[in-house]
C-alpha cells in the first residue's frame, strides 16, 4: 500500500563521466516485448545516444514543465542525466497494483533527464548506454 507519508524521493547519478547530457532532447523510443530503447541527441555532437532497457516493467515520459512538485522537492539537484531514484513512489506504487508479486525480483527505478521531458522506467536490468551515427 502507498504510504500515506510525504516521502521525498533521493536521486542517485549514475550519468557515465565520459557523457554530458547537456542539451539533450528525446528524439526516438521504442518498446518491444519487454525492452524499450531511448535515442536521444545532444547540442553539438556527431552522435546520439541510445539507452536501452531489457526486462522493462514500467516506463512513463512526462514534459518536465508538468513536474512541478517533483522539481521543488529536489531543490535543483535534478538536472540533465540518469539517475537511480531511491525511495520511489513510483515503484511503490507499481508495487501496490502488483499485489508485490515482483518483491523477489531487484527492480530499480531509472530516471533519464532531458532537456524537455523526464522518462522514468522500472526495470530489473540496469540500462546499456550507447553511441549511435547521426
Amino acid at each position: 500500500m502507498i504510504s500515506e507519508e510525504y516521502m521525498i524521493e533521493k536521486l542517485v547519478d549514475i550519468t557515465p563521466p565520459n557523457i554530458s547530457l547537456k542539451g539533450s532532447q528525446i528524439i526516438d523510443f521504442h518498446y518491444r516485448a519487454g525492452s524499450l530503447e531511448i535515442i536521444v541527441t545532444l547540442d553539438g555532437v556527431n552522435s546520439d545516444f541510445r539507452f536501452f532497457f531489457d526486462w522493462t516493467h514500467s516506463f512513463r515520459v512526462t514534459d518536465e514543465g508538468d513536474l512541478l512538485k517533483m522539481l521543488g522537492e529536489q531543490k535543483g539537484k535534478m538536472r540533465v542525466g540518469i539517475y537511480k531514484v531511491e525511495d520511489s513512489s513510483y515503484l511503490e506504487w507499481f508495487n501496490d497494483q502488483s499485489f508485490n508479486i515482483h518483491e523477489k525480483e531487484k527492480i530499480i527505478h531509472y530516471l533519464i533527464v532531458t532537456v524537455n521531458d523526464i522518462i522514468d522506467v522500472l526495470s530489473s536490468e540496469s540500462p546499456v548506454i550507447s553511441n549511435c551515427s547521426k
